[in-house]
């Protein structure tokens, strides 16, 4: 089978690989398409170490159910499905407590553990997410990155009503932008790149301007910059939540005498817990998917899609099915 390999830093390439094996838990998936993240990006560029070159990309894996393990239930041959790329281990602290992004032994699919951008994965079952039967593969792809804004508000305890202001508007601001707005929220953004403002407000949320917009009670950090940090935190009205979703990697300022007073609570939100947020994802898909969507790319086509990718405005995806198949 085909899939796509980093061979150096800032280089992938089709290779073949053997078809993999899988186990009575797991089902075997031919995938549809993969969309290209943030984190992809950072092994892209070499910023984030995998264990071994050359090393299979992508997690945000969409695709059909080929094969069934003898001890599956509730996944059937030719169901479409959304990978849920986080492998949590069900038995430690974390996962006891239902808080599975926590996980101690999480699989990291396309970190830690071999991506989906190829034309067949085995993996858990559970982990495989009967897919809502009226979207379009290319708005399937956006799930499971809109699933950690998803998480994130769930953690916020979002109210319709509120206003909120989100930070940073790659795709995964983009998509949060779209839930709270779904939501009933007053949503306001601060983004640098015209062409993502732009597709901000054809979202419904708009430009921040502190002279005129209302207190914000909901600010959501998504850049993953210092900057982008330190904005949110002096942005949320007193009393006011702060959530980062970004992982900045530098140390921010921060005054604590300022956070005391303005009573803020900072959280942050990694990923998602299972299975309760893509549950919900895939039984209440957004409205508005397709607006996001702006690039697609065949997988022969893999190195211009994660070339482009931080420059093309909303979501990028790559396709492994022939051209018409995409429905």
């Amino acid at each position: 089978m085909r899939a796509l390999a980093l061979v150096k830093p800032g280089h992938v390439e089709v290779v073949e690989r053997p078809v993999p094996t899988f186990t009575p838990t797991e089902v075997l998936v031919r995938v549809l398409g993969v969309g290209v993240c943030g984190s992809d990006l950072s092994v892209y560029d070499g910023h984030r170490q995998v264990p071994e070159l050359p090393w299979i990309m992508g997690h945000e894996a969409v695709g059909e159910v080929v094969a069934v393990g003898s001890q599956v239930t509730g996944r059937q041959v030719g169901q479409r499905v959304v990978v849920e790329p986080n492998y949590c281990c069900f038995t430690c602290a974390a996962c006891l407590a239902g808080e599975t992004s926590g996980c101690l032994n999480r699989v990291i699919v396309g970190m830690t553990s071999p991506g989906l951008l190829a034309d067949y994965i085995g993996l858990p079952a559970a982990f495989a997410h009967p897919a809502p039967r009226e979207l379009d593969l290319e708005e399937l792809i956006c799930l499971e990155p809109y699933t950690v804004g998803v998480a994130a508000s769930r953690r916020a305890q979002i109210q319709a009503g509120q206003s909120a202001l989100v930070v940073g508007t790659g795709s995964t601001g983009l998509l949060l932008i779209m839930h709270l707005v779904e939501h009933g929220l007053d949503v306001y953004f601060v983004e640098p790149s015209a062409e993502r403002a732009q597709l901000a407000e054809e979202l419904g949320a708009k430009p921040f301007d502190p002279s005129s917009a209302p207190p914000i009670d909901q600010v959501f950090e998504t850049s993953g910059t210092v900057p982008g940090t330190q904005s949110a935190l002096a942005t949320a009205r007193p009393g006011g939540n702060v959530t980062l979703l970004g992982l900045a990697a530098e140390p921010a300022a921060i005054v604590p005498s300022a956070i005391v007073r303005n009573r803020l609570t900072i959280r942050g939100s990694m990923i998602y817990d299972h299975p309760i947020d893509f549950d919900y994802c895939m039984g209440n898909p957004p409205r508005s998917l397709k607006k996001i969507v702006r690039g697609e790319f065949p997988l022969e086509q893999a190195q211009k899609a994660f070339a482009s990718a931080r420059t093309v405005p909303g979501k990028s995806w790559i396709s492994l099915v022939p051209m018409g198949e995409n429905s």
